[in-house]
């Protein structure tokens, strides 16, 4: 048998036992089960985004401690700072995006890399978007381990051809999800705080930039401005939030947010003592 007809016998076996689970608690396990016939994946999980209200959690492989620190962590606030949300935020409905090729120069020294996603241990995430009705934006993480080996180009290149299927599936699945009654009571931002307030349009923008990871030359070309500004920007944040690290302009950015709060678990110096998910580098 050749191996275009292989991979398509073993696609199409996918799709029948997808179909098959759609509108069931099943469903997630066998989409990842038909994936990894073809492309091989740790993990998997699924997101609802409405705006900048806390994401509907829709489901995923984890384990129960993973699953609270990957998917219960992100959606309570550094979610706003996720490369991915970027996108939603863009009004990117569809398509296939490696994490990393759309990360900001410097994620890697990132306060929310710093704080949130070094603590996963994913090694690699790729995000396949896909629509629900009334506005709302579904993205589904294929992720492997920090062990496990990278995604190949052709393996990306497979993924991005199941996209349109997968993301019809998951539209299907989910045809009903305006209705949920958790994503009608999600929260939106709160009121901002004093400092907050006392920022300009602009000075917000910079914030959330830096805390994505973007480099002061980065900003710069974002914005259209020069570094020198940047770094005057930076300077004027920085004394009327009344900080004076990153690490505490990230907190007070989920704070302000609303959807942190004084029992965020994103405090300063807190994030050492939650328990890390274990893992074994790559030599």
């Amino acid at each position: 048998m050749s191996r275009k007809l292989l991979l398509l016998e073993q696609w199409s076996r996918g799709m029948a036992e997808i179909a098959a689970t759609q509108r069931s608690d099943q469903f997630i396990p066998v989409l990842l089960a038909s994936v990894r016939r073809l492309v091989d994946f740790d993990f998997a999980m699924v997101f609802a985004y409405a705006g900048t209200a806390r994401p509907l959690i829709l489901g995923d492989t984890l384990d129960q401690n993973r699953h609270r620190i990957i998917a219960e962590d992100y959606a309570d606030g550094p979610f706003l700072l996720d490369p991915l949300f970027r996108l939603v935020e863009e009004g990117r409905r569809s398509g296939c995006f490696r994490l990393h090729d759309v990360a900001p120069d410097h994620f890697r020294r990132s306060e929310y890399f710093r704080v949130h996603y070094s603590r996963t241990g994913i090694g690699e995430e790729i995000g396949l978007f896909f629509e629900l009705e009334q506005g709302l934006t579904g993205v589904i993480s294929f992720g492997r381990w920090d062990s496990s080996p990278r995604v190949t180009r052709a393996d990306f290149g497979i993924l991005r051809a199941l996209e349109p299927a997968i993301g019809a599936f998951c539209k299907g699945h989910w045809a009903s999800l305006y209705g949920h009654r958790e994503l009608r009571a999600l929260p939106t931002r709160g009121t901002a705080q004093p400092d907050f307030l006392s920022l300009t349009l602009r000075e917000r923008e910079i914030v959330t930039l830096v805390l994505r990871g973007h480099s002061t030359e980065s900003i710069a070309m974002q914005l259209g401005i020069s570094p020198g500004t940047v770094k005057i920007h930076r300077k004027n944040i920085y004394r009327k939030m009344k900080v004076s690290t990153q690490a505490e302009l990230f907190a007070a950015f989920l704070g302000l947010s609303g959807q942190g709060g004084a029992e965020s678990p994103y405090s300063p110096g807190d994030m050492e003592r939650l328990p890390q998910i274990p893992q074994r580098r790559r030599p």
